[in-house]
């Protein structure tokens, strides 16, 4: 796919994520197209993902603590969608990272020393520190736009568009400073405690280091789903979506073929990783509002630890995971929460949805396919089967939904997000 041109500048680069499975699948598909470019890559994250990424033939290291599905599952607070994501947001910074957050420089610092480049997941706030102590070139690479400050849109979705006129701009950026506020209390103290501690001086609005710092940073979207706001700062870009997801490596479940073979194509319902690790109600409720309005539901549970109790009937189909990639065609609409990897998986394949988000950077998510005409949402405090089964009757009675998604597929199919993304990667290993 990459011919190696004479002027590549080869160079040892470490792929540092965090997150669910949204984050780390990209990951490896650039970690794989940077290796077939002839780099000499390296991804880094919880070890709890260790074996998936070795399995893809890449090498593997392991940071902090390896915080797994089942961990996270304990505290579902961290899904908390109050303030815009910020409690749950905060939570889960308080309760699994700060705690450990010498061990995630330190763990870094280990794997970068000697490379040439660590591009990070922006959210983790060992990188900038640890890239510092050890004096490697970093940058950032992210899935999720909504981390960089601009005057075009809020830091959380509002219930009133404000639009990009001089008063909606103002609105913004206050909107803006309140949220760097709150999150330089956050962040700032234990970032300079561990910044202290190798003798690093301290910084200010250190959760922002990544964009403000105008170091690379490389947003793995599509500029047919993102409007490139005026202001983002000339570090940032877009690149194009790249994806990944076990659909050469991952067995079908038996049953799984004779299922979507049927010609009444099904209603995909998936809560992806993240969210499933506390589903409450959802499944059976989306179940129940496919089946109501008789069609078949191809239900994706994900890691839950919580049992699914769905009715066993031949139009429901079950499983833990299915490739996306695979099965999003071959569905009519779908159901999910409105995380980022799934997001991207359903645009490319032209499905009308039903997003309902609860926390982290789903709402956002879900508001962005609204406005693209694609979606309709539901917030998760109101998820029922009867809410349910309205959105989804709204949603597949009006073909707008699926004639602007097969719009945006088509405009998706004519990118290469990968290869974009390995050209900029080159851009700045030649610096």
């Amino acid at each position: 796919m990459f011919a190696v041109r004479f002027n590549r500048v080869m160079g040892a680069v470490v792929l540092a994520t965090m997150g669910s499975w949204g984050d780390i699948f990209p990951v490896i598909a650039l970690a794989k197209g940077l290796t077939e470019a002839g780099h000499d890559v390296r991804v880094a994250g919880s070890a709890a993902y260790a074996e998936l990424v070795q399995e893809e033939g890449l090498r593997f290291s392991g940071i902090g603590p390896a915080w797994g599905f089942s961990d996270y599952a304990r505290d579902p607070k961290i899904l908390s969608g109050r303030l815009g994501g910020f409690v749950g947001f905060s939570h889960l910074f308080r309760r699994f990272v700060f705690p450990a957050l010498d061990r995630y420089v330190d763990d870094l610092a280990t794997s970068i020393r000697g490379v040439d480049l660590l591009l990070a997941h922006p959210a983790l706030i060992a990188a900038p520190v640890a890239a510092e102590h050890v004096g490697v070139r970093w940058g950032t690479i992210s899935v999720f736009p909504g981390l960089i400050p601009t005057a075009y849109a809020p830091p959380a979705p509002t219930r009133v568009a404000l639009g990009s006129g001089r008063a909606g701009r103002a609105i913004h950026r206050a909107a803006w400073r309140t949220a760097r506020f709150n999150m330089a209390r956050l962040f700032d103290p234990p970032v300079n405690r561990a910044r202290r501690r190798l003798g690093l001086p301290a910084v200010s609005d250190s959760f922002f280091t990544p964009v403000d710092s105008g170091q690379p940073y490389l947003v793995m979207a599509s500029p047919a789903v993102i409007d490139r706001p005026a202001d983002w700062p000339p570090n940032v870009t877009l690149t194009g979506f790249v994806t990944w997801d076990r659909g050469s490596s991952f067995p079908d479940p038996d049953g799984l073929e004779e299922f979507l073979s049927v010609p009444d194509p099904p209603v995909l319902v998936t809560l992806g990783a993240s969210s499933s690790l506390d589903p409450q109600h959802f499944y059976r409720d989306a179940a129940a509002a496919v089946t109501s309005l008789g069609h078949r539901a191809l239900v994706l549970t994900g890691p839950t630890p919580t049992p699914v109790e769905l009715p066993v009937e031949p139009r429901i189909f079950a499983t833990t995971f299915a490739p996306l990639s695979r099965v999003a065609s071959r569905c009519q609409a779908a159901i999910h929460h409105g995380g980022v990897g799934t997001t991207i998986a359903l645009l490319r394949s032209g499905l009308p949805q039903v997003v309902v988000p609860r926390g982290f950077d789903q709402p956002q998510t879900a508001l962005r396919m609204t406005r693209l005409g694609v979606a309709r949402t539901l917030p998760w405090r109101r998820e029922s089967a009867k809410h349910l089964t309205s959105e989804l009757s709204a949603l597949l009675s009006d073909d707008r939904y699926r004639r602007n998604a097969v719009a945006i597929q088509a405009r998706l199919t004519s990118e290469d997000g990968l290869s974009e993304t390995v050209r900029m990667v080159d851009l700045i290993l030649r610096g």
